[in-house]
């Protein structure tokens, strides 16, 4: 009789379930975003946005508008955002799902562009498509799009590439089909950067380092072929390698993107004041916004871009890290693909400014002007924001 429990026990022994588990849900609940990446992400935005508006407020008093520039700016950052949060919603499983649909739009939007009705012809290149008055450039979204069937592709491989005709092979192919659509727009460097990403990832993923040597050494051997075969890259070697030969013609952006970081020295001139932003530095608000940037405020700025970058990017790593923790191997890959786009991009336009690599038209991410390359960028991050939810759910699973 001692043993049977009061009514007020038992009522408080029915609720201790329940409260464990309203306990576990809460406790379990994913956060939807990250604070850390999300600042970061934002901050090189409204950086980019005051940066593009010192930048180009020359080209815009010559329209007779100084806020031009501005609304167009902060229209693809609002467009962008949009972006970002509607694709953070988006289950993992569905990109899974339809990552060879996926590979396939790629695809698809980079031949439409050599079509001469919709491409549209700047400097010689015909990187971008004009539909009902937009005009954007595919190869921007065709890039997110094969990383996204690379990452289903090495998840299904997650016990390692044991095969380099059943594992490697194929992938290299499809890249190999890319590539060809980038080239006769052409568009060099967006296909030597989704090659030198899908090398990282096939290491990434326990390709072994003989193998890659292999595949960097034939990679060489192909970027030194078409440059030696097309005289207009050749000049752009040779005026990387000695600008001030020609620095009013080959080597003009060079020279005036290193006067802008010489005249910066460490704490700039002050925001607003560049001088070579007055119609000396070409495309000052995209390709040459970093040397902007440092002529105005000097290398203590290039340094903060640079801390900015460094710290998303390794958040990007940690998301792809919780990711593996959790059994997701394409969100591994997909994240780990997407660091890996952002770290080769931002390198590549700071070496271009700083005169470390040759000229390239390849815009420093979040921050310069142009609303295709931001909007991208923005589906990538809200791709690792879906990505990081997901990965907090394995208790639920």
């Amino acid at each position: 009789k001692n043993l049977q429990p009061s009514a007020a026990n038992a009522r408080s022994m029915k609720a201790i379930p329940q409260n464990r588990t309203r306990l576990a849900s809460e406790t379990s609940r994913p956060t939807v975003f990250d604070p850390l990446l999300i600042t970061v992400y934002l901050a090189l935005v409204v950086f980019g946005m005051i940066a593009v508006y010192s930048a180009t407020i020359a080209l815009a008093f010559e329209t007779g508008d100084p806020f031009i520039y501005l609304r167009k700016n902060a229209m693809n950052i609002a467009i962008a955002l949009v972006a970002m949060l509607i694709t953070s919603q988006i289950p993992i499983y569905l990109l899974r799902k339809f990552s060879w649909l996926l590979l396939i739009c790629g695809a698809v939007l980079l031949a439409l562009v050599l079509i001469p009705s919709l491409g549209v012809e700047v400097n010689g290149s015909t990187r971008w498509m004009r539909i009902s008055g937009f005009v954007f450039q595919p190869s921007e979204f065709a890039e997110l799009m094969f990383l996204i069937f690379a990452a289903d592709f090495l998840a299904k491989r997650q016990h390692g590439l044991n095969s380099i005709v059943q594992d490697v092979l194929p992938i290299v192919a499809v890249y190999l089909v890319f590539a060809v659509l980038l080239l006769m727009e052409p568009d060099f460097g967006s296909a030597v950067v989704l090659g030198a990403v899908l090398m990282l990832m096939l290491y990434l993923n326990g390709l072994r380092v003989p193998h890659i040597a292999l595949f960097a050494s034939m990679a060489t051997v192909a970027l030194v072929v078409l440059i030696v075969t097309n005289p207009y890259r050749v000049a752009r070697v040779m005026s990387f390698l000695n600008p001030w030969e020609d620095p009013y013609d080959s080597g003009f952006q060079l020279v005036q993107s290193l006067i802008a970081l010489g005249r910066g020295e460490w704490l700039g001139v002050g925001l607003g004041t560049s001088v070579q932003k007055l119609f000396y530095l070409p495309y000052a608000g995209s390709d040459f916004l970093l040397a902007v940037i440092g002529e105005e405020l000097g290398f203590v700025g290039i340094c903060t871009v640079i801390m900015l970058f460094l710290v998303l990017i390794w958040k990007v790593f940690q998301v792809s890290w919780s990711a593996a923790a959790a059994g997701d191997f394409f969100s591994k890959n997909l994240a780990q693909a997407i660091a890996v786009l952002i770290a080769i991009s931002a390198v590549i336009n700071m070496g271009v400014n700083m005169g470390s690599l040759p000229t390239k038209g390849l815009t420093l991410p979040f921050m310069s002007e142009g609303g295709t390359s931001l909007v991208a960028y923005s589906i990538a991050i809200g791709l690792v924001i879906s990505i990081n939810r997901e990965s907090q759910r394995p208790a639920e699973r």
